[in-house]
């Protein structure tokens, strides 16, 4: 079969830096609900940089670079000209990616991929709370949470134009505040010597970490995921309060998941309960779990399909 590249039609490239240890690259046609083709990984161990990575992929599986408009998924903050992977030892920049495709490349955080992904709508969800789905045809705002390898978070904006906006956030990294004496002293375990405890080091915390014996000894080891989804429902409401995402909030990635299994979903939706600011906007919110087939690719591609959107639109104009 011939492929797109000598068919005369240039796919996008999509690409995945998110995860330890390898690269993940998958190619869509451009669309308006683009798909993604088959996906091929590269190990990166002993890879010396991020541009031989490329050549490599290049290399093995006959997709010509140049000319290719690539959308790029990375972990942490995918702001300045300069950007740090932070699962790995390189740093990349806009000029050099631009230099090997002749494009400018569009490079967005890993969570923000995520959200762009429910537009797809091809995401299994699961109501966690409340009622109804998350649209993105109804004006308002969301969060999405995201906790797998790390701790991240994106906030989704429909405008009353149906315009959509994905804008990033580092949410992870915020200092976390114990409510109670029992988080207290399982945050003074984990600290490290001169930093502080943030969110993604507490709902990162394995259930067999040692610190569960040391500042929680009463709380036997099947009980920890319940302090964890009461945590995660906590997060998730300070986000709201953050965000102004009173349209819900969508959490996914697969230790969410582990930890939202169905036993514990009354320990999170108890922070729900708790009296605060704006009670009656949160106790209505929905809240959803959502589990997205290869989110992050998919996810870039539907980016790309929103700026080719926005592109003829304003040709049209």
């Amino acid at each position: 079969m011939m492929s797109p590249v000598a068919s005369g039609v240039c796919p996008w490239l999509l690409i995945e830096a998110s995860s330890e240890g390898v690269l993940r690259f998958a190619t869509a046609m451009p669309s308006s609900r683009p798909r993604i083709a088959e996906i091929h990984e590269v190990e990166i161990a002993g890879v010396p940089t991020f541009t031989d990575a490329l050549q490599r992929f290049e290399r093995e599986h006959g997709v010509p670079l140049r000319g290719l408009q690539c959308a790029m998924a990375i972990a942490g903050a995918a702001s300045g000209e300069t950007i740090s992977l932070v699962r790995s030892r390189w740093t990349i920049s806009r000029a050099g990616l631009m230099a090997v495709f002749g494009t400018q490349p569009v490079i967005l955080n890993d969570v923000a991929a995520r959200a762009w992904a429910t537009r797809s709508g091809t995401a299994n969800i699961e109501l966690l709370r409340s009622s109804g789905s998350p649209s993105l045809d109804r004006p308002g705002r969301y969060g999405m949470i995201m906790v797998e390898e790390g701790v991240g978070a994106a906030i989704v904006d429909v405008d009353r134009d149906h315009g959509v906006r994905v804008l990033e956030t580092e949410a992870g990294h915020t200092d976390f505040s114990p409510s109670n004496e029992r988080e207290e002293r399982l945050a003074k375990a984990i600290q490290k010597t001169g930093s502080l405890v943030t969110w993604e080091m507490m709902l990162m915390l394995d259930r067999h970490d040692p610190a569960w014996g040391q500042a929680c000894p009463d709380l036997l080891e099947a009980e920890r995921p319940r302090l964890l989804a009461a945590l995660i429902g906590r997060f998730a409401i300070n986000l709201m309060h953050n965000f102004g995402a009173w349209q819900g909030m969508m959490i996914t990635g697969s230790r969410a998941g582990r930890i939202l299994e169905a036993r514990n979903r009354v320990y999170f939706d108890s922070a729900y309960a708790t009296r605060r600011n704006f009670s009656r906007l949160i106790i209505g919110a929905p809240a959803w779990r959502v589990d997205q087939h290869e989110a992050v690719l998919t996810g870039a591609a539907e980016r790309l399909a929103h700026d080719l959107h926005a592109s003829e639109r304003a040709a049209a104009a």
